[in-house]
């Protein structure tokens, strides 16, 4: 009898777990393609500071949420990637140091590597919900500089 009862919940347990999936999945849905419309509208008005800030907490959590990625980014110590958001005139420095990412808003020296891409792209990459591959081979994606960091940094996108 105990056992059934056992069974019983863990059936139970089982099925919230996937109606709680299934709700995320409907929300991630729904949301992700109204943020990747209105993202690019904020940015146009949000100062370059704030942005940077924004951008670093993201960046932030998938390199804490991930000890893999902290791990590799090691590799490629001491990279400065500048992404320029074609489609909003906008640009930000991304710089690889002790297995971390800082993002920096202004900076006088020469970047090692420079994406250049419309905004859901360049996100998309960052976040690893776009193959690098694609969008570059698609002419969505302009890469320029230091190849093999270029690479690596891609290789380490597509890990996550």
């Amino acid at each position: 009898m105990g056992s059934e009862i056992k069974d019983r919940v863990m059936g139970q347990k089982s099925e919230v777990r996937s109606r709680t999936q299934e709700a995320r999945n409907k929300i991630q849905e729904k949301i992700l393609p109204l943020s990747s419309r209105l993202l690019p509208l904020a940015f146009r008005v949000m100062p370059l500071w704030i942005e940077a800030i924004g951008m670093g907490a993201v960046m932030g959590a998938i390199v804490d949420s991930n000890k893999r990625f902290k791990e590799r980014l090691k590799e490629i110590d001491g990279k400065l990637f500048l992404f320029e958001a074609s489609d909003l005139g906008k640009k930000f420095f991304l710089y690889i140091k002790d297995g971390d990412i800082k993002i920096i808003p202004h900076l006088a020296k020469e970047p090692d590597v420079v994406m250049r891409g419309e905004t859901k792209i360049l996100f998309g990459l960052l976040l690893g919900k776009e193959d690098p591959d694609t969008v570059f081979f698609s002419r969505k994606l302009e890469i320029s500089g230091d190849t093999a960091a270029a690479i690596h940094f891609k290789n380490i996108l597509n890990s996550l």
